[in-house]
């Protein structure tokens, strides 16, 4: 006899399936709902409280502390907690899933961390705010054991309950706290954020589809919302985090709500403005509430508000689920469902306060949302080809030319594929050789500037070539402070320090920009103190003329009225400590406070238009900042907007005797040398010949070290005095490598030689100043070449009578 059972056994079997699944879903919400305690592990609710007359309160965890009104930073709380333990047979550990401060935690009079010199910090955040700290077996006694939490925070701090326990299940309960409350959402909010975008396109594409553009803005804020709530320092502080997070939190979901509504067909015009008029005004309200001091409960009334809203949207999609009970109808109330669900279960945790750190839900709600979406895509793409097929019914030549057409589109996209990678490499070679084949113009330039004499050139080319220089200074001053980032990255930079006249420094210094500010109507003023007692500067004196040529550099281009003012003097400090106080001063536009301290980053420009001048590349201060830092010397600045700047550099003072600077030397180049070159650019080769023709020199020359010397053999095998090589020659090859084939070429004679290289990256440079080689770096001044020839002349055979060797 049949049973009576009504439930079909395909019935009962779905109802198990659907009961596994049930059961699975919770269980993953408890595990990111922060249900990590497991039952060998010690819950600590219950403290004192000490306060700073000694006063014993009792409280329960989590225990929070603000700055009162009028009182200074940082706020202060001082716990103890009590553990009963027993004899330890493993190790333990110490949790605190939500410890928003910088504390002192000591167990039994042993300290286990020490934050407290960061008191005056912003409050820890995301990862920052969980502590899992292992407890030496030393530290640890049978029966009660002693805890104390000395906290301190800038403005506010929130202590959470402590969890004691075996340290492998404490560290597993710290894990599941971080994937729930930090990696999760962080995960979820960049794959959120990826489809918003792609949606955005999509909308930018197609304009007249409104519900993309909700649904992508919407997404979009909902992935910045939740990867900020994860970041480990919030891009604002006080209470503006409070009310732009609060803000951004009520547009992305004002924006959903207005996605979910539209989607349901539903036109609810007033409905739309208001949820408009709901999200613009969250700012204005949540500071008006701050100036009466009732921001935290307006927040937590607004976020009300907006699951208020949520449900207004919910309800829509409801009816709309009811009447077509479809596919995506069914994804759209999951979706907007769970999101109410959890926004409740969030601001309800958030409202009683039980944990300070809880695990938000709401990140997670966008999951569904990302399987509507892609469902959606999915299933349009399934309808518009189920429509084809239908179109093109019968019509089996179409479909015969549509699926060749097809085929043919396939190899277009793999021959476009294989273009783009080939392109791709293409770029990267292209950014290698980028600094070189920059440079090989600029330098080509400079050497026939310099072979030009202007002796003979009346007052109309003289102006022209003068300005020509002066173009070209610039250039090389700019292409000067990139090869001086990567000549410090490359760690080549090595500070020569010893005593040196600082006076004559400064007054060369002076004397160069003095006729720069006059064509600008400037005043460049320089005033120094000499010392008495004969005390010289002790630094490296070629990197320090480097600082200030930057600082009087930026002083004039950024003033467009009144003057710099260049000055030192000696200052002394306690007992019998000198040093040097150098400062330059303008009275040009100044720094805006917010801007300060950017200035000194690299690339980083102001762009004060009244000020004139003309724009750099904004290295100029962060090389100041990176050679005050090799020096180890203190940069200072202080500027006032409107009023102009002043910048101050320190320099330890010594008694010692400050080395000689070397006088300038004449360059003395002897005529009919005969001088190698090794070049493949033509421009640049024809340029080193007319500029060595100028000079009186003659020259065997070629783009590899095998054709200069094919050219010095077909002239007979001249005597060659020195040699001039590019670093980066054809097929891979390095001018190292053609300096020595043309010295074993020559006879094996070590004929002086000197490399000049374009590519300025610091693996170049590193390998350039392991060389025993000496190099300079395009563009080379016509006048350095001249004068390392004439070294190196003076040193293969004796100099001109008269003229230094």
């Amino acid at each position: 006899m049949q049973s009576a059972n009504p439930l079909s056994a395909a019935s009962r079997r779905c109802l198990t399936t659907r009961r596994l699944v049930a059961a699975c879903v919770l269980a993953w919400l408890q595990a990111l709902a922060g249900q990590e305690a497991c039952a060998a592990i010690v819950t600590l609710r219950e403290a004192t409280r000490i306060d700073e007359r000694g006063v014993v309160t009792p409280v329960v965890l989590p225990a929070e502390a603000w700055l009162a009104k009028g009182a200074q930073p940082p706020v202060t709380l001082h716990l103890r907690l009590q553990a009963h333990l027993g004899t330890a047979d493993h190790d333990l550990a110490i949790y605190l899933p939500g410890l928003q401060a910088h504390s002192r935690i000591t167990l039994n009079g042993h300290v286990l961390e020490d934050q407290l010199d960061k008191a005056r910090s912003p409050r820890p955040r995301s990862l920052r705010r969980m502590r899992w700290l292992r407890v030496p077996d030393a530290f640890i006694r049978p029966g009660d054991n002693e805890i104390e939490i000395q906290a301190a925070g800038n403005q506010a701090l929130s202590i959470s309950p402590l969890m004691i326990g075996p340290a492998d299940e404490v560290e597993q309960a710290f894990d599941d706290r971080v994937l729930g409350a930090v990696i999760g959402p962080a995960l979820v909010a960049t794959i959120i954020a990826s489809l918003a975008l792609c949606v955005l396109v999509l909308w930018a594409r197609r304009r007249e589809e409104t519900l993309y553009g909700y649904f992508g803005i919407g997404a979009l804020g909902w992935g910045i919302h939740s990867g900020w709530s994860v970041l480990p320092t919030s891009p604002l502080q006080g209470v503006h985090h409070t009310v732009w997070w609060t803000a951004l939190y009520s547009f992305f979901v004002c924006m959903l709500v207005i996605f979910c509504v539209r989607f349901a067909g539903r036109r609810w015009r007033h409905f739309d403005r208001a949820v408009w008029a709901f999200a613009l005004l969250a700012p204005g309200v949540l500071y008006a509430a701050d100036s009466f001091g009732a921001l935290v409960s307006v927040t937590e009334a607004w976020l009300l508000a907006c699951i208020g809203i949520v449900a207004v949207g919910l309800t829509g999609v409801s009816l709309h689920a009811w009447r077509h009970r479809d596919t995506t109808s069914l994804l759209l109330l999951a979706a907007a469902a769970l999101s109410f669900s959890f926004g409740v279960r969030d601001w309800w945790v958030s409202h009683n306060g039980l944990d300070n750190n809880p695990v938000y839900l709401t990140p997670y709600a966008g999951l569904p949302f990302i399987v509507l979406a892609f469902w959606m895509l999915i299933d349009g793409f399934v309808r518009a080809t189920r429509d084809l097929e239908t179109l093109n019914t019968g019509l089996e030549e179409r479909v015969a030319r549509k699926s060749s057409d097809l085929r043919q589109a396939l190899d277009d996209m793999r021959v476009a594929r294989d273009a783009a990678q080939a392109a791709n490499s293409a770029k990267s070679r292209f950014l290698a050789a980028a600094s070189h084949d920059l440079r090989q113009p600029i330098h080509a330039l400079g050497l026939y500037l310099g072979s030009i004499a202007r002796d003979g050139t009346g007052s109309p080319a003289r102006d022209t070539l003068q300005r020509m220089g002066e173009s070209l200074t610039a250039l090389q001053t700019m292409l000067g402070a990139l090869l001086d980032v990567s000549r410090m990255d490359a760690g080549v930079v090595v500070p020569q320090v010893d005593a040196f006249d600082l006076t004559h420094v400064l007054r060369r210094l002076g004397d160069e920009f003095g006729p720069l500010a006059e064509r600008k109507g400037l005043r460049l003023a320089i005033h120094g103190v000499p010392d008495s007692q004969g005390l010289q500067a002790r630094s490296d004196p070629v990197l320090v003329e480097r600082i200030m040529r930057n600082l009087l550099a930026n002083a004039v281009q950024y003033t467009s009225s009144g003057g710099v003012l260049l000055s030192w003097r000696l200052r002394r400090g306690r007992g019998t400590m000198c040093c040097w106080l150098v400062e330059v001063r303008d009275t040009g536009c100044g720094i805006p406070e917010s801007e300060q301290e950017r200035v000194f980053d690299e690339f980083y420009r102001l762009g004060h238009e009244p000020c004139g001048g003309a724009m750099g590349l904004g290295l100029g201060l962060s090389i100041v900042r990176r050679l005050s830092h090799l020096l180890g010397v203190e940069v200072a600045m202080d500027s006032r907007p409107g009023r102009g700047t002043r910048f101050s550099l320190t320099l330890p003072a010594t008694a010692a005797a400050a080395r000689a600077m070397p006088a300038p030397e004449v360059d003395p180049l002897p005529p009919g040398r005969w001088v190698a070159v090794v070049e493949d650019d033509p421009d640049v080769r024809m340029a080193m010949r007319t500029l060595l023709s100028g000079w009186q020199c003659r020259f065997v020359e070629g783009a590899t070290g095998a054709e200069v010397l094919g050219h010095w053999q077909s002239l007979g095998r001249p005597h060659v005095e020195a040699i001039v090589a590019d670093f980066r020659l054809p097929q891979g090859h390095t001018g190292l490598e053609a300096i020595g084939q043309l010295q074993a070429g020559f006879g094996g004679r070590p004929v002086p030689a000197l490399v000049v290289t374009g590519d300025a990256t610091p693996e170049r440079l590193r390998a350039l100043t392991q060389s025993t080689l000496p190099w300079l770096s395009k563009p080379v001044p016509a006048a350095r070449l001249r004068s390392w020839l004439s070294s190196a002349l003076c040193q293969t055979s004796p100099c001109i009578p008269g003229e230094p060797a």
